[in-house]
């Protein structure tokens, strides 16, 4: 079989530039957003602020990566965030309850976070099933699976293997954030320099033309939904070093902040166009308005509203734009 033509890293010709038109947009919006809340806000723009913001964005960020992994290619997972609260409650119920050592403990979840992935692809790929409604279904299962297993109470304290997860730092630097840090670099260089990365673009771009040159698109649809699966669990694992415990309403609602911080940043619903850059970017942006509400003392409430208003005008920024290409 022929080889499908590589795109080059990241993006090639009108998509790049889209990409860069959206990242320019949301880099704009951020420093606008910084320059006011440093404004309004004395003690916003200090290291301690700055510090919690980038710990508590980590999880939010590391789930990003993998959504943007499945979007790009025309798919979309909303089970993330009941994903995240299982697998607090998993581990904190291996430990705790069942008095297994914590590593086989944290593989036995990543495991299971992987099979759920593998699960989710294999029902798209196999049935045809629409992502949206397979990983709908998915949510609501996994949270009630969460409840079943806890009882609906939180199960603690979870043994101290797992706190330098949150509470570790080196060099002054937070452990999540060099997490954080680390999963997007990957992200980065598996998007922009390895052939599978290149095949995930030429996927969301046109998948009949991936089929017709020979490439597995089964298998490159299933890897995304394991890819996202398991940095879900990885979110999870650090809410849990976090809390020192497992309770299945950790996470919930989370799934809507990651895709608005990946849409947010560019990354087209559409699929095949968009950068890791500009998820981080856009989830930066998510994090940088919910943290600058907070410190003014504005409800939670307004945040969501501005949150909402942000997503629907990057999507129909982004329809635009692929009207515009189409």
């Amino acid at each position: 079989m022929t080889a499908v033509p590589a795109p080059r890293p990241g993006l090639a010709g009108e998509g790049r530039l889209a990409a860069w038109r959206a990242e320019a947009g949301v880099g704009s919006g951020l420093v606008l957003l910084v320059v006011l809340w440093t404004a309004v806000a004395p003690n916003f723009l200090t290291l301690t602020n700055m510090t919690v913001l980038l710990q508590q964005m980590s999880v939010l960020m590391i789930v990003a990566v993998g959504q943007t992994f499945v979007i790009l290619t025309g798919e979309i997972d909303l089970s993330v965030g009941s994903t995240v609260g299982l697998s607090t409650v998993v581990v904190a119920a291996l430990t705790v309850q069942a008095g297994l050592p914590l590593a086989v403990a944290v593989a036995l979840v990543l495991a299971g976070g992987a099979l759920i992935g593998l699960f989710t692809g294999l029902l798209r790929v196999t049935w045809n099933i629409p992502s949206f409604i397979i990983t709908l279904g998915l949510l609501s299962a996994l949270q009630g699976l969460a409840f079943t297993i806890s009882d609906g109470v939180t199960i603690s304290p979870i043994p101290d293997g797992l706190g330098p997860l949150w509470d570790g730092s080196l060099i002054g630097i937070p452990t999540p954030v060099w997490i954080m840090i680390g999963t997007v670099a990957a992200g980065m260089w598996i998007l922009r320099q390895t052939r599978y990365g290149r095949h995930l673009y030429a996927l969301g771009g046109n998948a009949e033309a991936c089929r017709r040159y020979g490439l597995n698109v089964k298998a490159l649809r299933v890897s995304t939904f394991v890819i996202v699966q398991c940095l879900a669990v990885l979110g999870g694992l650090l809410y849990a070093a976090q809390l020192d415990s497992g309770n299945a309403t950790i996470g919930r609602g989370m799934e809507l902040n990651v895709i608005a911080g990946v849409v947010v940043g560019g990354v087209s619903l559409f699929g095949g166009t968009g950068r890791l850059a500009g998820t981080a970017l856009g989830v930066l942006f998510i994090a940088v308005l919910g943290n600058g509400l907070t410190l003014i003392g504005v409800s939670s409430y307004v945040f969501l509203i501005c949150q909402g208003l942000v997503v629907i005008g990057a999507v129909l920024w982004s329809g635009l734009r692929q009207r515009r290409a189409s």
